[in-house]
C-alpha cells in the first residue's frame, strides 16, 4: 500500500474507515516486530504506516463532526460581549497542569535524626 490520499478516503463510510484503520494498525505492529527481529528491509514502511493511520483518523474525526485536537479553542470573554478570546490547546494544557500542581500536596523532606556522641 503506497500512501493513502485523504481525498480518496473521504468518500468511504465510517465502518470501512474503521476496517482500514484496524488493518493499518496491524500492519504497523507487524513492521515493528520485523524491525525488532532485524527482518524488515525497508524501515520507511513504519513511517508511511503511521502517516496513513493519521490520515484515516483525521477523516474519521471529520466525519464524526469532532474538532481536531490541535485546533484552537474559542472561549467567550464575557456573557454580554460578542468578542471571544482564542486560547490554544497548549495554553489550556499549561493551566490544567498548573491547577493539578496546586492541588497536589507537597512532600515533606525526610531528615535523619542526628545523635550526639559523647567524648
Amino acid at each position: 500500500m503506497r500512501g493513502l490520499q485523504a481525498k480518496d478516503l473521504r468518500g468511504n463510510d465510517p465502518e470501512e474507515l474503521q476496517r482500514t484503520l484496524a488493518k493499518l494498525q496491524n500492519d504497523l505492529f507487524q513492521h515493528r516486530m520485523k524491525k525488532t527481529t532485524n527482518q524488515l528491509e525497508n524501515v520507511m514502511l513504519i513511517r508511511s504506516a503511521r502517516r496513513d493511520i493519521a490520515k484515516v483518523m483525521t477523516v474519521l474525526r471529520g466525519q464524526k463532526g469532532q474538532p481536531q485536537p490541535a485546533a484552537p479553542v474559542a472561549v467567550a470573554a464575557s456573557a454580554g460581549s460578542a468578542a471571544a478570546r482564542v486560547e490554544t490547546t497548549a495554553a489550556a494544557e499549561a493551566s490544567a497542569v498548573a491547577q493539578a500542581a496546586a492541588k497536589k500536596p507537597k512532600a515533606k523532606a525526610k531528615t535523619k535524626p542526628t545523635t550526639k556522641k559523647e567524648t
